[in-house]
């Protein structure tokens, strides 16, 4: 796990609550006492944005989880009805392989709120996109900054290969991070400084063989 400094000025109170979660202080409610339901685009983006280091992305389907029933006991106490978490996934590409049709999406954004941990909560989002929409595949990355990709292996995932970092111009004013262009290595400086992330490890899921 890689503590980068814009992400910690610029949103203390998600990382506090993500490294906590990592230093196992989290608060917890099972995803098998929540339903799952296809969400809009403010209401995930504005959840992603609140709850995901990297904020929403483009995508085609959205899915919400929500507690069926307040919670108590051993989970933390939440109204029903309360969003928990949210995951996304890309339009589908399609491809011919040995004369079958694939369809592939990629999974694009998993976030559950800052500080609370959804146990089961990422195999139950997997398992209702596949349901609904029956897609041969599906392709996502792991962040090094936060993960060593164990979590899709345990899912079923199949490492392919790592993606080297991007390179970044980082606003020492606002904090904004922006991907920094070939033409900028040189011309950042004053108020700027430049990060390059360590990069991602890159997993498949292949639900039907072609």
């Amino acid at each position: 796990m890689v503590v980068v400094e814009d992400l910690w000025r610029r949103r203390p109170q998600m990382m506090k609550q993500r490294l906590l979660a990592h230093l196992g202080h989290s608060r917890q409610v099972f995803a098998r006492n929540c339903d799952i339901r296809r969400i809009d685009k403010p209401l995930a983006a504005a959840f992603l944005e609140a709850s995901h280091s990297w904020g929403d992305a483009s995508c085609r389907f959205r899915y919400g989880m929500f507690t069926r029933r307040s919670t108590g006991g051993k989970e933390e106490k939440l109204p029903a009805g309360t969003l928990v978490a949210v995951s996304t996934f890309s339009s589908a590409r399609n491809w011919v392989k040995d004369g079958s049709r694939i369809r592939s999406c990629e999974w694009t954004r998993y976030a559950s709120l800052p500080g609370l941990r959804v146990v089961g909560g990422m195999g139950r989002m997997l398992n209702y996109f596949l349901e609904d929409t029956g897609v041969d595949d599906v392709m996502s990355y792991a962040d090094l900054e936060w993960s060593d990709g164990e979590v899709y292996r345990e899912l079923g995932f199949t490492e392919e290969g790592r993606r080297e970092g991007v390179s970044f111009v980082i606003d020492r004013d606002s904090w904004e991070r922006r991907p920094m262009s070939g033409a900028e290595v040189t011309a950042a400086g004053g108020s700027s400084c430049i990060y390059t992330n360590p990069g991602s490890l890159k997993f498949r899921l292949r639900v039907r063989q072609g």
